[in-house]
């Protein structure tokens, strides 16, 4: 009985070996190849490709929001929400994967796969929002309301922190509707969802008030980094967990053999 007990704990995968295929499975299933120079612009993280008074697209700002940064601007205010806008992420994602590791080696029955997977999906929505916002700032020339650069359009920290909020507002919604325990109450769930989004968005919404009041940004900056970065957290949602789009159910994102696949659906 002792050697057969023996090779059944030696077969048994080792909490380091489940780590590593359960890690590669995630990536295998959430990334794919197209990724891969949107992750090297990521990288570089470039803002100044196109010199100030080149850059080809020049966007004021009206009258009325000249008027509106005057009124809630506050010269030399540092808000809350001007942290850096990937501290909070970053932490959430390194907590998630610290998480998922910690409990893999601790209990052999879980597997990795499913918390990598979300984890890998979440830091994508946020490359492609940050490349997207670098592309803005290299082609526009805006100038903040500080005066301090040309830089204004759109606002980095309101679409992260957007990104950020759909993809996980996406996820918490998925995960409340299908939590068993609160199936026969429609109503809590109900509150659950509501309340998630209400608490997520809230802070985004904040973090785009903070901007106009740091006289970092004009509010169609923080209006069109908001929409931005929430279609990219929507549409990376449903693309790495093959699942439609809430917000807009007739229109999705699936990945092609030619690269990411923009689809609309219409019914008559």
């Amino acid at each position: 009985m002792q050697p057969l007990a023996h090779a059944q704990y030696e077969a048994h995968p080792s909490g380091i070996e489940r780590l590593t295929e359960g890690f590669t499975a995630a990536a295998d299933d959430a990334l794919a190849w197209y990724d891969g120079p949107i992750y090297l612009v990521y990288l570089v993280n470039v803002y100044d490709i196109v010199p100030q008074d080149a850059k080809p697209i020049v966007i004021g700002p009206s009258d009325a929001e000249r008027a509106l940064a005057r009124g809630i601007g506050v010269p030399g205010a540092s808000s809350p929400g001007s942290l850096e806008p990937f501290t909070i992420p970053h932490l959430l994602i390194a907590s998630r994967m610290l998480y998922t590791a910690g409990r893999t080696i601790l209990d052999d029955r879980h597997d990795p796969q499913p918390g990598f997977h979300q984890a890998l999906g979440f830091y994508k929505a946020l490359v492609y929002t940050q490349v997207t916002t670098q592309f803005a700032k290299n082609l526009v020339h805006r100038e903040r309301p500080d005066k301090s650069d040309s830089k204004s359009f759109f606002s980095g920290h309101t679409s992260t922190t957007f990104a950020m909020s759909s993809y996980l507002q996406r996820e918490l919604d998925d995960a409340i509707f299908e939590w068993d325990a609160l199936r026969r109450a429609p109503v809590l769930r109900n509150i659950l969802r509501a309340g998630s989004a209400a608490a997520l968005y809230g802070w985004a919404g904040y973090v785009g008030y903070s901007r106009m009041r740091d006289q970092r940004h004009y509010l169609t900056d923080v209006i069109v980094g908001a929409a931005i970065g929430s279609l990219i957290g929507h549409f990376v949602y449903g693309q790495v967990n093959q699942a439609g789009t809430t917000a807009f159910p007739g229109l999705g994102i699936a990945p092609g053999e030619d690269g990411p696949l923009l689809s609309l659906r219409m019914q008559f």
